[in-house]
This record gives C-alpha cells, structure tokens and sequence, in this order.
C-alpha cells in the first residue's frame, strides 16, 4: 500500500538525497533525526536515508538504521528494500541481506517484481539455492508476475544446484509464456548444457539464439566452444571459434583453454600446441590451465616423454608449476610404472606439494612399490601429521599394459612443433 506524503515531506526526502548524493551523510542523519518525530509518514525519509547509507557504501549502518527503525514499526517500501538488500549482497554481507528478506516477508509487506529478483538474486550469490527457489515459489503463489530477469536468475540457481531439468523447465516455462530471453538466458544454458555433457542440447540451443535474432557474445562462443571441448569434438570447436572470430570478437584466455581442451581431449595434440603457440604471439597472457589441460590427456594416453616436454616449456613461457600441473605428471609416471622417474620428480617438488592428498598418495605407492619403506613411512607419517588419507584406490602400471602402440599414440603428435617454434 503507497501512503501519501505532504511537500515538506518531498523537499525534505530531497535534502537527505542530495546529502547521500554528495557523500554528505552525517548531514543527511541530522536532517532525519530533526524530522524524525514530527513526521506522520516515515517511509520516504525512510526510503532516502537508505539511498543515502548505500551510496556511502555504508552497508552495515543501513543495516542497523533497517533493523532500529523496523522495530519502531515503520515500513520500507519496495525500492528501498531492493536497495539495502543490493548493497548488502554486492558487500558479501549475505547474513544481513537473508535478515532483511526474512523480516519483509514476516511482516507481510508489500513486493514488487524488482524487489523479488533482489531477493532471489541475493540467495543465489550467497549459494542458497534452496532460498532462492522459495522465493521464486512464494512470488509466483502471491500472483507477482515473474520477468526475463527472473527467469535468467531461476535458471542460474536451478543449473548451479545441477538441477539441469528444473532449469530446462524454467526456459521453457518463459518461452511458452513469450517473455523475450536475452543472450544471458541463453548463455546460461548453453554452459549447462554444456557442463553436463549434452553437446547436442548446447548446439541446438546455440543455432535457435541465433535463428531468432540473438546474436552470441563472446562469452557465449567461448562457453560453446567449451561444450565441444568435454565432448572432444574438436573439429566443431574449430568452426565455432572461427565464427567467432568472423563476428570481430577476438579470443581471450578463456577461448584458448577452451580450444586447447577440445584439441587436447580429441588427440589433435599438435593443434593444441598451436593454440598455445598463437597466444604467445598475440600476447595474451599464459597460464598453467592452458598446459595442463594438455599434460591431463597426454598422462592418461601414456605419452611421458610429451608430458616432460611440455612440463618444460612452463618455465620457458615464465611460469611455475601449480599443483595441478604436478599432478597430471605424477600421475603420468604412476599410471605408466615410470617409478624411478616419478620419485625423482616428487623429491624435486615435495617443499611446495605436502598438504595435496594426491600428490602425497602417489608418493607412498610409488615407494612402497619397489620396497622403498622407510620412505613410504616418512611420507605416511606426514599425510598423518597433516590430516590427509591416503588415496587407496591408485595402482602403479594401471595402463601400462594398456596402452597402444606408440605410432599409433603418435600418430596425431608432430614433435617438430615446439611451442617456440
């Protein structure tokens, strides 16, 4: 219910305004507090002060004025509320924010559609999925008609909550409604889709954005291109980023991880070399992601010479090696019962890789393999002291019998292609 208000309630409201727009807010306090017990109604004093607090970026004292003046009754309107919960919410101040919305919603007061996608939007940052699909549910039963805003953030919570049909049925539900979704809703979907393995979906989805005049934005190719990645088909990785390409967006690091994982995961490992090579020569920055996604597959085929070589080219490219990177070679050593080669690389990389379960596990297999006990015992006995099980799952050689035969897992590898060259 709006209440009216009387002209010296609107200049004044302006003052506390102006003062908040000007950073002037203990100025803007004394006005309130001047006016504060003549005045009947309350709310669009109320309402500037509030704007005042969070254009301070004084989140936590609108806060306090929320809850001091709440008790004493006086009700918040719709705008107001969206406002203090925004600014809670950009500030990380998620307990407050949740406060805010639970004492709305116990006090009945009145919502609009804005101030329900704050709330949901609120809970969904906060990882309160749960939350924010309460929301959605208690402002479609009061009737408050949902807007493409809400749809995109209900699709959001339901695919991070890796509800992937609840939040197929959201889509739905707004294109059947006819609420025009953007290029985020799509983009959305696409990336879950995407990141659950249905590369059919996230390609269907992708051509109709574009069939009913939505055009992708960079994010959205990269997110395509990364779909195709998971699946290895790099080829229709390729003909995306060229399209890309093709519409002026010029690829990032994100876009090259994504293509070098397609490469990676589809055995095209010269063409991810390549990718990584014209990084360098566009200066985009590199980082060990786009090595690794790499080092991961050619571990797994058994390739530990490829792995050293391109382990080596970190350094060369200034970086240091994360833990990942570790891992992938380790686990290329363990895997191809490259023993006397894997503890030589863990003795090298221990100071720094202690507190990583892997790493550590692998460690004590490879030692208890070829009956290097007192080691094994010396890395237990850290794993102890540090809290970390053991992984009792791994096995030394586990593909060592497995592998094909070297032409053929070098078949898709040009050795010649060296990242400098």
């Amino acid at each position: 219910m709006k209440l009216g208000c009387k002209p010296e309630e609107s200049a004044t409201a302006h003052m506390i305004y102006l003062c908040g727009k000007q950073h002037k807010l203990r100025q803007a306090e004394k006005i309130f507090a001047a006016v504060a017990d003549s005045t009947r109604n309350l709310t669009l004093l109320y309402d500037s002060m509030i704007d005042a607090y969070t254009r301070c970026n004084e989140q936590h004292e609108a806060y306090l004025f929320y809850k001091e003046e709440f008790k004493k009754g006086h009700a918040m309107s719709p705008v107001a509320t969206s406002m203090l919960v925004n600014a809670l919410t950009n500030y990380a101040k998620y307990k407050e924010a949740e406060d805010v919305i639970h004492s709305t919603f116990d006090a009945n007061f009145e919502l609009d559609t804005v101030a329900y996608n704050t709330f949901i939007k609120a809970m969904l940052l906060a990882g309160k999925l749960h939350s924010a699909v309460s929301i959605y549910d208690r402002m479609v039963s009061l009737k408050i008609n949902p807007s493409i805003q809400t749809y995109s953030t209900m699709i959001s919570v339901y695919g991070r909550g890796r509800n992937l049909d609840k939040a197929v049925e959201m889509f739905n539900i707004a294109r059947s409604r006819g609420v025009p979704l953007d290029e985020k809703a799509y983009t959305n979907m696409i990336s879950y889709y995407g990141k659950a393995r249905k590369v059919h979906e996230a390609s269907t989805l992708f051509s109709k954005m574009q069939e009913e005049g939505i055009k992708p934005g960079h994010l959205c190719y990269s997110i395509m291109i990364n779909a195709y990645a998971f699946a290895g088909s790099y080829h229709e990785a390729e003909e995306v980023y060229h399209s890309m390409r093709r519409d002026g967006f010029q690829p990032n690091s994100t876009t090259y991880l994504a293509l070098t994982r397609a490469y990676s995961v589809g055995s095209a490992f010269n063409k991810a070399e390549k990718a990584i090579a014209s990084m360098q020569k566009e200066g985009i920055a590199l980082s060990c992601a786009h090595f690794n996604v790499l080092l991961t597959v050619l571990a797994k085929e058994g390739l530990v010479e490829e792995c050293e070589r391109i382990f080596g080219e970190l350094g060369k490219a200034g970086l240091q090696p994360n833990v990942q990177c570790n891992r992938s070679m380790l686990r290329g050593y363990m895997e191809s019962g490259r023993v006397e080669e894997g503890i030589s690389f863990f003795e090298r990389i221990r100071g720094s890789v202690e507190t990583d379960k892997f790493i550590m596990s692998v460690a004590l297999h490879l030692y208890r393999s070829v009956g290097m006990e007192l080691k094994a015992r010396e890395v237990l006995r850290s794993m102890t002291c540090l809290g970390i099980q053991v992984l009792k799952n791994l096995e030394v050689g586990a593909k060592s019998r497995h592998l094909l035969a070297p032409t053929k897992r070098m078949r898709c590898f040009s050795r010649a292609s060296s990242l400098g060259g």
